[in-house]
């Protein structure tokens, strides 16, 4: 009986265990399995690659359903090859614009993480200054020698295989340090480290010091493969800005993985040393990781043109998997994430706040919105949308800004941006275009400028932007705010204003329409009419989706044609007597060819007059008036694209005593020195403005403090070392800041002058650093 019931229980074991293995192998068959992707490396394993090496052993590609290889970089292996071909399905490189056989291969570019290429040219100690490598021996490889950031560079100054030695790189430092070379292409982050170990003394050469940007490890694949599978390299995408994210926040950790798994070719201190050089060059104070700029791709793309580095029948146009999914949307719609779809989702509808009345662009009629931007809106930017787009009815554009502010819209479809409405706004890129115009009785005659008439009361609707850039121009003219557009244009009839101010195709079309034998356009204004899609700035997910649409608006300008046409017609009338209109049409010519060279004459003298207008007649340097209109677009850079900037107050120690002791002529050939000097050995970008007697300012685009506080010290050091008129040696005080989120262009001017003053009371012939925070 206990032989029984001994079996009885063994059988009931085997019977479980059986069918337990069953369910294991029916769940793993179930699972969905990886897919599995290679990614081509652009050199060997070390911190450069950390993000990617994070994600694999983290397990964020495995969470992705990814299952990735990350391939060494081996003699002979052509990255963009083999992407191109499908043999790998990404790989890296070390620019944001990809050249094979001459030409911008056709990829997509999927992330960037080096916002700043760590490409350099290390030097021996005799060669200071590009000029200086004419004639010299220079070791790099093929590419860096023709479409790098180096190579536009050696175009620039000149640099080519008829006036210098090139060596193709060994890839070691050796031949630099032993002098069979005087100068090698470089990264900040490893040969460096090499060479201060070592104690080698050398000079760097960087191109970003001379205006020429680019980017490193770029994350890219075929045009092809990114249309195939968008979702896929979605995924790749996200996970492996988290392996860059937590490579940032646990560097030590991924280093020892490194050495453990991977290489053993650096040390730990040097992979420490790339670490931190690495972190630096991805600039994550100002973009967020993985942050792809198309723009500095097309900047770099033409700067290669310029150079004749590219044929110039050679056209281009960066894509990356964002551009690519709104020119390639599913069915007709823009790939929208998960996120961005459920956040339109929840919303349930967009409310839309339009101008009531601003024909031909918009107007609501019937409580409907009607015009060229609701054509464009519903044909345009609707079908892409998963949500209905509802207009907010206002009576005036006063309370359409007004309902934006208090969040009843959330969204302004024709608005140009402001400081004011950035309070409540974010904004997209500028879609509708069109000049202001002066609109007057006809007995008035044609004006150049209207700053002629400014003493004369001109209509403006109140709440147009237009109404702060005309202020600021022209500050004592008589703007005078106006409810509508009849209004305005009444008001001119009347002779109670003397003009109106507006758009040309909304003051052409009312014209036309009311005051065709009344009213004329009698003047063209300097200011652009220039619109955009406002959207609320609370909800910065709008933003990002209505750009991407203006952006897919502006990419297919011959769709807008036929909206424009619609609502902007020309009507033609034939003519009985042929005679008379030949005649007619005759005299006409020689008065529009008499019209032409006359305004001919004026455009060559009017641009000879502004050039002048902002040009220190001295120094050849700018003036003050064209130094703040410098600021203020720096201003705008910084605010819009986080651009960083760099500002310079100079002043040259005791210059009075050089013309009270030599003279103001002696005097006058130091400022004019000064300025060469400074322009020497300054970047082609940066911009010098003759602030006041021997004081400038120096604006340094893209530069940070401490970037900029580089720059005035090495301008420092070659001012000490120079000779001026009559053997002279002159020092100067340096006060050094960047532009601050909430300061005024006022307000920073301020802190610089205080760290000049500081410098000055410090003993002069030295920089100080405004106080940041």
């Amino acid at each position: 009986m206990n032989t029984c019931w001994l079996i009885t229980r063994m059988n009931s074991f085997f019977r479980l265990l059986v069918l337990a293995v069953l369910l294991c192998l029916s769940s793993a068959g179930m699972a969905k399995p990886l897919e599995k992707v290679s990614v081509q490396l652009e050199w060997v394993f070390q911190f450069e690659f950390a993000g990617f090496i994070a994600a694999i052993e983290k397990g964020f590609y495995r969470e992705a359903g990814l299952d990735v290889e990350l391939i060494e970089y081996q003699p002979g292996i052509d990255t963009v090859k083999d992407v191109l071909s499908g043999k790998v399905e990404y790989g890296i490189h070390n620019s944001s614009l990809v050249i094979k056989n001459g030409k911008p291969a056709d990829v997509v570019m999927l992330a960037t993480y080096l916002q700043r290429s760590p490409l350099v040219f290390v030097t021996s100690k005799a060669i200071n200054k590009p000029s200086d490598l004419i004639g010299k021996r220079i070791m790099g490889t093929t590419d860096e020698f023709r479409y790098s950031s180096l190579a536009l560079l050696m175009s620039h100054f000149y640099i080519n295989q008829e006036n210098t030695r090139f060596i193709e790189h060994s890839f070691s430092i050796d031949d630099f340090v032993e002098g069979r070379v005087d100068a090698m292409t470089a990264f900040r982050s490893n040969q460096l480290f090499e060479l201060d170990q070592l104690g080698i003394e050398y000079n760097i050469i960087d191109p970003s010091d001379y205006g020429f940007y680019m980017t490193a490890d770029n994350l890219f694949t075929a045009h092809d493969q990114a249309l195939k599978y968008p979702e896929r390299a979605q995924r790749f995408i996200e996970a492996s800005n988290q392996g860059w994210r937590y490579a940032l926040d646990n560097t030590e950790e991924i280093v020892d993985i490194i050495l453990e798994k991977y290489s053993q070719r650096k040390t730990r201190e040097a992979l420490l040393y790339e670490a931190e050089v690495t972190r630096s060059m991805m600039l994550t104070s100002f973009f967020q990781i993985g942050h792809i700029n198309i723009d500095l791709a097309e900047r770099t793309f033409l700067q290669l043109k310029n150079a004749k580095l590219l044929d110039d029948d050679v056209d281009y146009y960066p894509l990356s998997l964002e551009r690519l999914m709104t020119l390639h949307g599913f069915d007709g719609k823009v790939l929208l994430t998960v996120p961005e779809k459920q956040y339109l989702l929840q919303k349930g509808s967009l409310k839309l706040c339009v101008d009531p009345d601003w024909m031909p662009f918009e107007s609501i009629s019937n409580n409907q919105h009607t015009g060229i931007v609701a054509d464009i809106f519903e044909q345009m930017i609707q079908p892409h949308l998963p949500v209905p787009i509802q207009l907010y009815p206002t009576q005036s554009w006063e309370q359409s800004l007004q309902a934006a502010k208090q969040r009843d819209c959330d969204l302004v479809s024709l608005l140009s941006p402001t400081p004011e409405r950035s309070e409540y706004l974010d904004f997209t890129d500028v879609y509708v275009k069109s000049p202001l115009v002066l609109a007057t009785t006809k007995d008035q005659f044609f004006i150049d400028d209207i700053s002629q008439v400014k003493e004369q009361p001109i209509g403006y609707i109140r709440g147009y932007s237009y109404f702060e850039s005309l202020k600021k121009r022209i500050p004592d003219i008589n703007l005078v705010p106006v409810a509508s557009i009849q209004e305005g244009l009444n008001k001119v009839e009347s002779g109670e204003l003397y003009g109106y101010i507006d758009n040309l195709s909304v003051i052409a079309q009312q014209i036309r329409q009311e005051y065709s034998g009344e009213l004329k356009i009698s003047a063209r204004l300097k200011e652009q009419d220039e619109n955009a899609i406002g959207t609320r700035n609370d909800e910065p997910m709008l933003h990002e989706i209505f750009s991407r649409l203006v952006e897919n608006i502006n990419l297919h300008e011959d769709r807008l044609q036929p909206i424009y046409n619609k609502w902007i017609s020309v009507k033609f009338e034939s003519a009985r007597d042929y005679t008379l209109a030949i005649s007619l049409s005759v005299l006409f010519l020689i008065v529009l060819l008499a019209m032409a060279y006359h305004n001919w004459r004026i455009r060559k003298y009017s641009q000879k007059l502004q050039k002048l207008s902002v040009t220190d007649s001295l120094t050849q340097s700018y003036n003050r008036v064209k130094g703040h209109q410098i600021l203020n677009q720096e201003r705008d850079n910084f605010l819009r694209y986080h651009q960083p900037c760099g500002v310079i107050m100079v002043d040259i120690d005791w210059f009075k005593s050089i013309n009270d002791t030599h003279g103001h002529k002696v005097g006058d050939q130091v400022l004019i020195g000064f300025v060469k000097l400074l322009k020497a050995h300054m970047r082609v970008t940066d911009m010098i403005c003759r602030w006041g007697g021997e004081e400038f300012l120096l604006i340094c685009p893209h530069q940070n403090l401490q970037e900029t506080h580089q720059v005035a010290e090495k301008l420092l050091k070659h001012l000490r070392e120079h000779d001026f008129v009559k053997g002279l040696k002159i020092t100067a005080s340096f006060g050094v800041g960047v532009f601050e989120k909430g300061f005024t262009n006022d307000e920073l001017l301020e802190k610089v002058d205080m760290a000049l003053y500081a410098a000055k009371e410090a003993g002069r012939n030295q920089t100080a650093l405004m106080t940041v925070g």
